[in-house]
């Protein structure tokens, strides 16, 4: 009990008025939950879960952060589990349109796993969202117990959102879990139904699961739910909120010179290395403020690299010396603050 106060974990039982009543109805409802932050988010609020694969591709990251980005916007909540990958871009893009999100842990509050998850553990407390698991602080993930969390990650939302999904992936368990709860399971339509890779959402798509090509498609089923709270028709303007994404991003975003550009206008070019750091952050300062970052922060240190010429993800790793894991979660709050952009192929730029 005195550990949970020293760390602000709320203790709540099923008896206590906090307690989800979703969770009520699952296989197994925990008897306790361990909350950081706050589940207040969810009363009378559409909860989507997004889940997909730790080693998704680009075009699946984007989506996720882009669809969890709108439905933010129009007022839901995204829950999800704080991994690498779709995880990450769902927690983010939610963020990135001021809505909180809440992520299922693995393990005790205190406890740092993933370890490239810390800071993303913290963003999500500084918006209003929360981190709730069922183990007591100081529990490592037990082995086997992934299939167990994913359970709570299903039973806290509405409907299930699915990214990447390789056939042999915890996502299928949470969806598996959404199903036997009888919610609806939503997927990023994929890119390449045959590859190993994507083809683990085949059979909820042959078993009548929707496809979401933008956030409206999932909003606007829940629209008369949540009429108080969701507001699906936001989509009519969506040009706009992706312009908007900047604006409300934590980060700062840059400024731009002329008009923007999308990506068939973008001009292609070789990246080319750059023998100082120092040289290329002179280069940036006139499109890039980074004295508002930290002189340690390696968000500045990667601007610094970066100019209009898309660079190549090991390039950035060799020079900044930042371990992969990190780098990529850096540069995916970059990308989802609009700051820089990611232009396939492992390649990054200054947006």
């Amino acid at each position: 009990m005195d550990r949970c106060k020293k760390l602000g974990v709320q203790i709540i039982t099923m008896e206590d008025e906090e307690y989800p009543e979703s969770l009520l109805h699952i296989f197994c409802p925990p008897v306790v939950l361990y909350v950081q932050g706050s589940l207040s988010c969810l009363k009378d609020h559409l909860a989507v879960a997004a889940v997909g694969s730790r080693q998704a591709i680009d075009y699946y990251n984007s989506e996720m952060g882009n669809i969890c980005y709108q439905l933010a916007v129009a007022g839901a909540v995204i829950v999800s589990g704080c991994a690498v990958g779709n995880d990450t871009y769902a927690h983010l893009g939610c963020m990135a349109g001021k809505g909180p999100t809440i992520g299922v842990l693995a393990c005790g509050s205190d406890v740092n796993y993933p370890v490239q998850s810390k800071e993303l553990k913290k963003q999500i407390l500084n918006s209003g969202g929360a981190l709730v698991t069922e183990l007591p602080p100081g529990t490592k993930s037990p082995r086997g117990y992934f299939h167990a969390r994913n359970r709570l990650i299903a039973g806290l939302a509405d409907c299930l959102l699915l990214g990447q999904v390789p056939m042999r992936s915890g996502a299928i368990i949470t969806a598996e879990a959404a199903v036997d709860q009888g919610k609806e399971i939503f997927c990023i339509p994929p890119c390449n139904i045959s590859e190993p890779a994507c083809m683990g959402v085949a059979p909820f798509i042959r078993d009548g699961a929707k496809i979401a090509m933008s956030g409206y498609d999932i909003a606007s089923m829940y629209g008369d739910i949540y009429r108080s709270t969701l507001n699906p028709e936001i989509y009519q303007h969506q040009m706009y909120l992706f312009r908007l994404a900047e604006e409300s991003a934590d980060m700062p975003a840059p400024k731009k010179k002329g008009g923007s550009k999308n990506a068939s206008e973008t001009k292609k070019s070789s990246s080319r290395r750059k023998t100082s750091t120092e040289s290329v952050e002179e280069k940036n300062v006139k499109s890039i403020d980074l004295s508002e970052y930290e002189e340690d922060d390696p968000r500045r240190l990667i601007l610094s690299m970066l100019t209009d010429e898309p660079r190549m993800l090991d390039e950035l790793q060799e020079q900044s010396q930042l371990p992969t894991r990190l780098l990529l979660q850096l540069l995916t709050e970059l990308e989802m603050g609009g700051i820089i952009e990611a232009m396939g192929g492992q390649r990054y730029k200054l947006a």
